[in-house]
């Protein structure tokens, strides 16, 4: 099926500093600085999805199915996600606890351009493959006729041929605060 994916690995890497007499970390006088704070890093690695290739390049797809349907396979994915945060108390002692957590948090750490979609013909995110065609070409003849400009055309093909369906998002970051009771 088009969305089997045969591979899906997680690893999370997280760090806290307790608070009191469980706190190990640094300290400035008499305060410890990095009390209830937390990092947390996660790393996402997913096998290609599998998508059926074609046999004739149209403009952004094709026609005719080369091979078996869904033989073929996209590359591999990686996401790196990380997260520090803080806890902050805002009661006071023997009190319900109502802490206030401040969080950083950045996905697609290493910003990386996962692909997630390709054209059918070529395998190729950036290119469909149909100006290598007859057809692409007699197109681009037809505009060295009438004399307008060959390269503003093909400029204006190869951001049309981009997708950015085809990539995963870029690296996001978000600043939060979240209530904790």
């Amino acid at each position: 099926l088009d969305f089997d994916e045969r591979h899906n690995l997680s690893g999370i890497l997280d760090y806290r500093f307790s608070e009191g007499r469980d706190y190990n970390g640094p300290r400035i006088g008499n305060s410890d600085i990095l009390a209830n704070f937390g990092a947390n890093l996660q790393l996402t690695a997913v096998s290609g999805r599998p998508y059926t290739s074609n046999i004739r390049a149209t403009q952004f797809g094709g026609t005719g199915i080369q091979g078996a349907i869904n033989g073929n396979r996209l590359p591999w994915r990686f996401t790196l996600d990380l997260r520090i945060d803080k806890s902050f108390s805002l009661t006071a002692k023997n009190k319900k606890p109502l802490n206030l957590n401040v969080y950083f948090r950045v996905s697609n750490l290493l910003n990386r351009k996962n692909i997630q979609a390709v054209y059918p013909v070529t395998g190729s995110p950036t290119d469909d493959g149909y100006l290598a065609t007859a057809e692409g070409v007699n197109v681009v003849n037809n505009i060295v006729t009438t004399g307008r400009s060959t390269q503003a055309y093909l400029n204006s093909y190869s951001w049309l041929v981009r997708n950015p369906d085809f990539y995963m998002l870029p690296r996001r970051m978000y600043v939060g605060a979240a209530f904790e009771f």
